[in-house]
């Protein structure tokens, strides 16, 4: 009996080693944290599902933004989940294969401020924008000369500031601003959507060194996820606003 019990140990241990780890970069609707039980978010159960298919364990880290992107930059074993593509990201990571498209847009609040926003009156007015610290929002816009910007280090303070008048604008994914204004229990109705910023993709990414064999298999079976219309079902349950043409 001790020998069989020490055999089953050892198979536990083993198939704890195979998960695969995921560093989830914490930016609800994507990403979230669950206070109890496990993570949820679009970008999760598209992962999770994927899996599934392949077979592979998963053991998913929901970590704040940037802390995520840097852990996954000196890490070739681990997922990264889900960085918006940029040219100064580029080189950073292995770009497995796009998830969803979004829309990086100025908002306002249409109380305080009753027209759409563009980027050259932000700065010709002096607004404070608030960005997500080291966001794709925060990489683009901190570029820009004569943009004054407000970093927070989780996206419901931006809504929450907005709504107070302690930022002119808030700079983010679109989806990301309305889910996060329900999360701050605020009225989407008081969003008025501006310029938009950039156009890009949310991947499955990791570290440039990570296995080209294990990146083929994920990005086979999330291709495939994509042409069923898996991948469609699971983001309409969370509302997902697909970018205009």
């Amino acid at each position: 009996m001790p020998l069989l019990l020490c055999a089953l140990l050892a198979l536990l241990v083993s198939g704890s080693a195979l998960a695969i780890e995921v560093l989830a970069a914490e930016v609800p609707p994507y990403a979230i944290k669950s206070q109890q039980g496990a993570p949820t978010g679009m970008a999760v159960e598209v992962l999770e599902e994927a899996a599934r298919r392949l077979g592979e364990p998963l053991h998913i880290e929901v970590l704040p933004f940037a802390r995520a992107l840097s852990q996954a930059r000196h890490r070739k074993d681990v997922l990264l989940l889900p960085p918006a593509w940029s040219e100064e990201r580029a080189s950073h990571f292995l770009w497995i294969v796009p998830l969803l498209e979004e829309s990086f847009v100025l908002v306002t609040d249409r109380r305080h401020h009753p027209t759409p926003l563009t980027l050259a009156e932000a700065r010709r007015r002096g607004d404070k924008i608030g960005v997500l610290r080291n966001s794709l929002a925060h990489d683009r816009l901190r570029r820009v000369e004569g943009v004054t910007l407000e970093l927070a280090t989780e996206e419901v303070r931006n809504a929450q500031k907005l709504s107070l008048g302690r930022i002119s604008a808030w700079a983010a994914a679109w989806n990301t601003v309305n889910y996060n204004q329900l999360r701050a229990e605020l009225p989407t109705s008081h969003l008025l959507r501006g310029e938009t910023l950039q156009r890009t993709s949310l991947y499955l990414a990791a570290h440039p060194e990570f296995p080209a064999a294990q990146a083929s298999r994920w990005r086979a079976a999330l291709e495939s996820m994509h042409r069923d219309g898996t991948l469609r079902r699971i983001l309409a349950q969370y509302d997902y606003q697909a970018p205009e043409p």
